[in-house]
């Protein structure tokens, strides 16, 4: 089975029980990923090696020399048929209200 990223991580998450709601992942973008709220925000989760590389981000990034910002990380909570009817023009992709 072939996978792009994007598809491949919420095939991941469906398949380790994170959500138990019916939407196709194919239909996704990369950003769905993270926008997801899957995870804890006060960072309890992140191994200390996150922290030590930096204290303010919800997330875990070890290397780079730029800081990796994801708006709105964590702000979505898995619905039936989420993202399926959102769609967005280049360049900025801005989806309409309620996607």
């Amino acid at each position: 089975k072939s996978l792009v990223c994007d598809v491949f991580v919420m095939e991941l998450y469906r398949a380790a029980g994170l959500f138990d709601v019916d939407f196709q992942a194919t239909e996704m973008a990369p950003m769905d990923s993270y926008l997801l709220d899957l995870f804890s925000h006060d960072g309890s989760w992140r191994p200390p090696q996150c922290s030590a590389v930096d204290q303010d981000l919800p997330y875990c990034q070890l290397l780079g020399a730029y800081k990796l910002y994801l708006p709105n990380f964590g702000t979505v909570t898995p619905y039936d048929n989420m993202f399926q009817t959102c769609g967005g023009l280049p360049p900025d992709y801005v989806r309409s209200a309620g996607c």
